[in-house]
């Protein structure tokens, strides 16, 4: 076979032997002091276990005072992955960079664009603009601004683009590439 025929052959073998099975999800390690207050719940003498989360509930407290741990819910986590839309980050689990609690749900679903408000609007020259929103993020225009400028008050559309770039869009105006600066 020539190369081009061999090529295409291997492509449709794969094709047909269909997914590979899907590896099983692990769990992300808990922090010691968490498995610790879990491991209370088997002790079966009631005085005992409730002894041990008394302890063990008193070193989570100590451990949140001193920042050791953290605990955030679906919500808080939620405003902080949109706080930090833009930013190139390593897949770091306690942001939804690891296994996904919903197993085929993309990582970023949810998260390939967010809608947000324009609290300050900075001409830098030649069409560009640094565009700061309400939660204190920093856009800049990659390309010049055609048209209407941007304005406060104003609503912005950011989404995800190809290749690790942003597209944003200000009501009334045209789509133009960003980056996040701050």
């Amino acid at each position: 076979m020539n190369g081009k025929r061999s090529w295409l052959w291997m492509l449709s073998l794969g094709v047909l032997a269909g997914p590979a099975q899907a590896a099983p999800k692990q769990q992300q390690p808990r922090p010691e002091i968490f498995t610790n207050l879990l491991q209370c719940r088997a002790i079966t003498d009631n005085v005992a276990r409730l002894a041990c989360f008394d302890r063990q509930v008193g070193a989570m407290d100590a451990a949140a005072q001193r920042d050791e741990v953290v605990v955030l819910d679906k919500s808080e986590l939620s405003k902080t992955r949109k706080t930090l839309f833009g930013f190139s980050f390593p897949k770091l689990p306690f942001l939804g960079g690891g296994d996904d609690d919903d197993g085929d749900k993309p990582q970023e679903e949810g998260f390939s664009q967010i809608d947000a408000v324009i609290a300050s609007a900075r001409s830098l020259g030649y069409g560009k603009w640094q565009i700061g929103l309400e939660d204190g993020a920093q856009w800049m225009t990659t390309e010049p601004v055609t048209g209407r400028d941007p304005k406060v008050g104003q609503k912005i559309e950011l989404k995800r683009a190809s290749m690790g770039s942003f597209i944003g869009k200000v009501e009334g105006g045209r789509a133009v590439r960003m980056k996040r600066v701050s």
